[in-house]
């Protein structure tokens, strides 16, 4: 077990409501005292964690936020070599539903997660590549189509939707867009139109454009 992980499995058993004595702490990390105390102290001045020692239970552990000041916490995002892995196997697997759509937002943190585990020594086993997804990739929209679709869908903002029809032809649907639903039998997207009370659905294959309020031509 390397210091970023007996600090995070230090913070865990000290945050506890009965607190951890050194003797726990030691037999949990199976390291000695000096250890421990080296670990204690660097949450304390190095993370500035509020740290106490109950005398009478003889047991560290955090003192109770009051509500005043900046709140403790761990910097950073703290994983094991194992949860590093598993994170980069789904994002190497949601990585291949829509790669042009969520591969840019990916790559940097696959870049970091196999850096993380090659210097902690970790094999890559290529878990993704045993497990298949049977999933519809992306519909060939427009980047900057589906980039408005995403910004009206986190931001609930009406939205014109451009449509091509069975029959080939076009036509328009003016809505606010309140879910994106990917499933085996492809993508879809709910819109809910102005005067309606239950939202339409939409196949994305069919959309030829998406413009935002801002961008119509009313």
């Amino acid at each position: 077990m390397n210091r970023n992980q007996r600090i995070a499995r230090i913070n865990a058993l000290i945050s506890r409501p009965q607190g951890a004595s050194l003797a726990r702490i030691m037999e949990d990390l199976e390291v000695s005292r000096a250890t421990v105390n080296r670990d204690l102290q660097t949450l304390r001045d190095g993370m500035n964690a509020p740290i106490v020692y109950d005398r009478a239970r003889r047991v560290y552990q955090l003192e109770p936020h009051d509500g005043i000041g900046t709140r403790y916490m761990l910097p950073g995002l703290w994983l094991t070599p194992a949860q590093a892995y598993a994170v980069l196997t789904l994002n190497n697997m949601v990585e291949k539903i829509a790669p042009n759509v969520l591969g840019p937002f990916l790559d940097p943190m696959r870049g970091l997660l196999k850096r993380l585990l090659g210097e902690a020594d970790f094999p890559l086993y290529g878990l993704d590549r045993k497990i298949e997804i049977d999933m519809p990739a992306m519909p060939a929209i427009g980047d900057l189509d589906f980039e408005n679709l995403v910004e009206a869908l986190i931001h609930e903002q009406p939205a014109r939707f451009t449509v091509r029809t069975r029959a080939g032809l076009e036509h328009t649907v003016d809505g606010t867009p309140v879910k994106l639903r990917i499933t085996a039998a492809g993508w879809g997207v709910q819109v809910r139109p102005p005067s309606a009370a239950r939202p339409v659905t939409i196949d994305v294959a069919d959309i030829r454009k998406v413009a935002v309020a801002s961008e119509r031509d009313d």
